[in-house]
């Protein structure tokens, strides 16, 4: 079932309360994905919380990311001012110090926090403000984790999360998450014993494309250095902690033999790949329609097996290695591991990305396939990319044939009032047993709002940019001074166009709430209590500001949208699929651009009217909505509001060149 459900339907709860009984009465767990941390977190802290008071009895947890958890061994790393815990710390990982003392006072902070159970170990349920270059050091990844080996592992807050999605009834999780528990099949029970809601389904096929693309460096003298680390790790291995039954390719002359041929392979690669690019300095090169040429697709076929084999020998290590815990030196042998560990992640994200860049179709579209070259800490870094256009085989195979009952749901599952787009994209297709159904609004449009179209002189073209965001930020200047509205925001298309704006509102900047910084919770909360305070206050974000904001009333009653959010014209992957629509005699515009458009400015227009109490304005500073044939198709596609198109006041535009006074027309 594919249900369109608009605001104020009421869609958690008519998806939750079923959803627990059938759950129940099948003894099946019920999993609920959404599209990022942020909403997942809401139905976790607000909408079950509720249930529970009329289901006390219910069980229910959440599935975060590994990343958004901390790790008790790196806190306690961090933490510690014993030189002999911090070297004990260090010896297993180089990195695990703090940069000064300030660092070292917050985490023992934390610590304390977490050892007193005032804190559950989740990035966003702690009020401390932590930056993430210190958060990266403070979470780990599966490649860095020691797992059961662990000394930490009975109460590590991601170990405990993941026990008790054994015994809870309804699991809250994300899609990236979804997909990776289904890969892999860990995490989530079997894909029969679930039933699953994808809410905010809309962006399942990206997130999907997302967790499916695949990068990895392949700069010759990296590769140089990670291979040399991995047969000296084999030989320690070997030496102090022999497995049972030995490899062959352990054989010191056979490993050496195989990562020289891989070396020598990369290093023709490098070579190879240098030359589509301009001599010594940053750059990228798309391969058009992902077609690589004759020599280069050899070579990555090699490439598969010969990374897929190193794989398998460090997966050998590594699953010999967690069962000699009780009878080796255990700090030496957790180094080892973490080492193990370690490259069994790299050799499994390049045996993936060399399978990958080996296909020339997925899902029957083309695979797009770039490769760039960075400059960091003064050398030249080579990185190869890869990812479908399209992912519906993978859907098929990990979500719609695994799994029995499926709800995808959303707001805004449609655009420019079709589901078209969504089933295309996801491979969804109607047939028996299956249902595309959309819901009307309960609220009357016309009586509580209406869209602002101000009569702006520039188009939001990036030639334009400097000028059209003077005169925006003019007319929003106007509505702060106006006082008509307490709770306000305003959401922009690129963190670039946010910037060029905070620039131009320096003097209202105490009133702006800015994603970035603080947590979005925080910038929430910050601003729920200015408003109810009878205070003033404006929330900037970009694009994900326009999803899972639930603010009623007074407390978001005028919307400022920059512009219509058309997808990345530099982006690789639109670029390829592009080219591959053109090749079938399809107008990308249409198929791809306008239809992306309609979902961001559904979504962003949807904040506005939240109840039947709520009122106001959405402020739209494009007026190719007027001008151009596909804006009348944009505006049919959201709720019935009337327009009005106001003056802009009058600004001083500057550019380059000159300052140019425009007055009101």
């Amino acid at each position: 079932l594919a249900i369109e459900a608009p605001t104020g339907v009421g869609k958690t709860l008519s998806y939750l309360i079923p959803g627990i009984a059938i759950a129940r009465e099948e003894q099946k767990t019920l999993v609920v994905s959404t599209a990022n941390v942020a909403l997942q977190d809401q139905i976790y802290s607000k909408d079950l919380p509720l249930l529970r008071k009329i289901i006390p009895d219910l069980r229910f947890t959440a599935a975060f990311g590994r990343g958004r958890y901390v790790c008790p061994r790196n806190l306690a790393a961090l933490a510690s001012t014993e030189p002999t815990q911090q070297d004990l710390l260090a010896f297993l990982d180089d990195e695990l110090t703090p940069n000064n003392q300030a660092e070292q006072k917050l985490c023992a902070t934390l610590k304390a926090d977490l050892d007193s159970y005032k804190w559950d170990g989740l990035r966003d349920h702690t009020d401390k403000n932590v930056d993430d270059s210190l958060w990266s050091r403070l979470s780990t990844d599966k490649a860095s984790c020691l797992n059961r080996n662990c000394h930490y592992y009975r109460e590590c807050p991601f170990f405990v999360a993941r026990r008790e999605i054994q015994e809870a009834e309804v699991v809250v999780a994300n899609h990236a998450l979804v997909m990776a528990a289904m890969e892999s099949e860990a995490v989530l029970p079997e894909p029969k014993h679930l039933l699953l809601v994808l809410d905010e389904g809309h962006h399942l096929p990206e997130v999907a494309r997302d967790a499916l693309e695949m990068s990895a460096e392949i700069t010759a003298p990296w590769y140089r250095l990670q291979l040399d680390l991995f047969t000296k790790l084999v030989a320690t291995c070997m030496e102090q902690f022999r497995p049972k039954t030995t490899p062959p390719l352990a054989n010191p002359e056979r490993l050496n033999g195989h990562c020289e041929e891989l070396y020598e392979i990369i290093s023709s690669l490098n070579n190879i790949l240098n030359l589509y690019m301009p001599a010594g300095q940053e750059a990228e090169h798309r391969f058009p329609m992902g077609e690589l040429p004759q020599e280069v697709m050899e070579i990555c076929q090699r490439l598969a097996k010969l990374t897929e084999t190193l794989r398998g020998l460090a997966e050998l290590f590594l699953n010999d290695l967690g069962e000699k815990t009780g009878s080796h030196d255990v700090v030496r042998l957790h180094r080892v591991l973490l080492q193990m560990n370690r490259a069994l992640g790299m050799f499994e994200s390049q045996s993936k990305l060399w399978r990958l860049a080996s296909l020339a179709q997925s899902s029957g579209a083309p695979v797009t396939k770039w490769v760039t070259r960075d400059l960091r800490d003064g050398q030249m870094h080579i990185w190869f990319h890869c990812v479908g256009i399209r992912v519906s085989d993978q859907l098929e195979r990990l979500l719609w044939r695994s799994v029995p009952h499926i709800v995808v749901t959303s707001a805004t599952l449609r655009s420019l009032n079709s589901f078209s787009r969504l089933q295309e994209m996801s491979g969804l297709k109607e047939k028996a047993g299956d249902r595309f159904v959309a819901l009307d609004s309960p609220f009357n449009h016309v009586e509580q709002g209406k869209i602002v179209i101000p009569q702006m002189h520039y188009e939001p073209l990036i030639d334009n940019e400097e000028q059209h965001i003077a005169e925006m930020a003019a007319y929003f200047r106007e509505q702060v001074e106006s006082k008509k509205h307490l709770g306000m925001l305003v959401l922009f298309a690129s963190g670039r166009a946010m910037q060029r704006f905070l620039e131009q509102v320096t003097d209202l900047r105490l009133l702006l709430l800015v994603q970035g910084d603080k947590p979005r919770y925080r910038l929430v909360e910050l601003h729920r209590k200015r408003v109810e305070g009878g205070e003033r206050s404006v929330l900037v974000g970009l694009q994900s500001f326009a999803e899972g904001l639930d603010l009623k009333g007074e407390l978001l009653s005028q919307v400022h949208i920059h512009k219509i959010a058309f997808p990345p014209i530099d982006s690789p992957v639109v670029i390829t699929e592009g080219e591959w629509l053109k090749s079938l005699n399809r107008y990308p515009f249409e198929v791809q651009s306008l239809p992306s458009a309609s979902f961001n400015l559904i979504q962003q227009v949807g904040r506005l009217i939240r109840s039947h109490s709520c009122w106001g304005e959405v402020v739209i500073y494009d007026k190719r909505l007027l001008t151009k044939n596909y804006g009348k198709r944009l505006l049919n596609a959201l709720p019935i509001f009337p327009i009005e198109q106001p003056a802009v006041p009058e600004v001083i535009v500057k550019t380059k060149t000159k300052q140019t006074r425009r007055k009101r027309r």
